[in-house]
């Protein structure tokens, strides 16, 4: 469950704003309360500096409202540039990672909860009082918050919107969700990694299949409550479908053997189907989005290769970490070391496949493309496993049968060579 509410929060644009606007009602609230009720306990312990009349207050809050709802719509405006700049240069499935960044929220949050606050202090504020308050004190200080994150976000924005940097970030998604996986593995006795095809004990003589309740990408499964409720109830659960993947009604996600005549748990809670595939628990999605930056790079309304051989190197980087998961199972065990929840991986050769298919054919007449594909077939097979080796080797053929060589020149034949005797070299070894 914790893992969708933070599925929830990453992929809803209004949250951290919104809470930020809560937040600033409630100080409003207090500083009011302060004013009107408490203000002769706080007379002596308030700086003299934060204090100013009814009358003054009021003008500098007012400021401060109309001055941060100018800020905030530059920021809505240059959000709109950037996105659209994401999807017309680099690929729409980039958008989210620069909208729900936890700087643009904030930034947004900021300013909002700064606009509600003055208007709140404007609502609440008596002209009536006698006294000085220190609403406006508070509300300088939360302008001078907004300005300096004002600040940072226009840094934060010529920075992400490079797109070397759109990149790497990319990397480092794909990177950290394969290392969870591999963590979870590595820290937690009863999660372990197999390779061999998982065999249901022979006492579980019924299952029951789970279909989806509705169609979209599977998003997300709640691996922890569905290993406590198999625990529980004596279950075991073999997921059948891969985190990303498409499904419908009549898609069999899970398969549940049991000892009873009728299944009396429902798993359908810990299942997250969406219309929009996410790098929560998706690897796949994180190399897909790096895939389409670089079909955009190679396209003849772009024309830009040299973005494309940095997408392709960060590839190679990505998939010899992904490598790891190659074609095994990670299972979930209960402390009799009986396997409670089975959750396949796919094979390394479709995702090689499947990451690199787009960008051969795209690309095959670029030479300078084919040599970068090559380079990273050579950070994949680079200190890696025999049979990992085996896999990208034959990919490389799969790559030559696209390649008319004869129309080659001969210094980009002789690189290509080059290239081919290195990756068969480490492959051999």
């Amino acid at each position: 469950m914790i893992q969708r509410f933070l599925l929830l929060i990453k992929s809803s644009f209004w949250m951290t704003p919104g809470l930020y606007c809560v937040f600033s009602m409630l100080l409003a609230i207090s500083v009011i309360t302060i004013d009107t009720t408490f203000y002769q306990q706080f007379e002596h312990t308030i700086p003299t500096i934060f204090l100013t009349s009814v009358e003054l207050a009021q003008t500098i809050l007012g400021v401060i409202a109309g001055s941060l709802l100018t800020m905030t719509t530059i920021t809505f405006s240059t959000i709109m540039v950037v996105l659209t700049t994401y999807s017309s240069q680099f690929s729409p499935r980039t958008l989210r990672n620069f909208v729900t960044s936890k700087i643009t929220m904030r930034v947004l949050g900021v300013f909002m909860g700064g606009f509600v606050y003055s208007i709140f202090s404007l609502l609440f504020m008596k002209s009536t009082m006698d006294h000085p308050v220190i609403s406006s004190g508070v509300g300088v200080i939360f302008a001078l918050v907004c300005l300096g994150y004002f600040a940072y976000f226009i840094h934060h924005v010529a920075t992400y919107i490079q797109v070397t940097n759109l990149i790497d970030l990319l990397t480092k998604d794909v990177l950290e969700i394969v290392q969870t996986k591999l963590e979870l593995v590595k820290n937690e006795e009863h999660v372990s990694i197999v390779k061999t095809p998982y065999q249901k004990p022979p006492q579980y003589k019924i299952k029951t299949n789970l279909y989806s309740n509705n169609y979209g990408y599977l998003q997300l499964l709640d691996y922890n409550e569905m290993l406590r409720l198999a625990i529980e109830n004596d279950h075991i659960i073999e997921i059948n479908q891969n985190i990303g993947q498409f499904i419908t009604e009549n898609t069999n996600i899970l398969t549940v053997y049991h000892h009873g005549e009728n299944l009396n748990v429902d798993y359908h809670p810990f299942i997250t189907v969406g219309s929009d595939r996410t790098t929560m628990q998706d690897e796949e999605m994180a190399l897909k989005k790096i895939v389409e930056i670089t079909l955009r790079a190679i396209s003849p309304a772009i024309n830009d290769p040299n973005t494309a051989i940095d997408c392709i190197h960060h590839l190679g980087l990505a998939l010899g970490k992904v490598c790891n998961l190659d074609g095994n199972y990670i299972i979930f065990k209960d402390e009799h070391g009986l396997e409670r929840v089975i959750l396949p991986q796919r094979r390394f050769h479709e995702i090689l496949y499947t990451t690199f298919y787009q960008i051969i054919h795209y690309g095959r007449e670029d030479i300078s493309v084919i040599l970068a594909i090559f380079d990273a077939l050579i950070m994949i097979v680079e200190n890696n496993r025999k049979k990992i080796k085996n896999i990208v080797w034959g990919f490389s053929n799969y790559i030559l049968e696209g390649i008319n060589l004869d129309q080659l020149k001969q210094l980009d034949r002789i690189n290509l060579q080059d290239k081919l005797a290195i990756l068969k070299s480490l492959s051999e070894n």
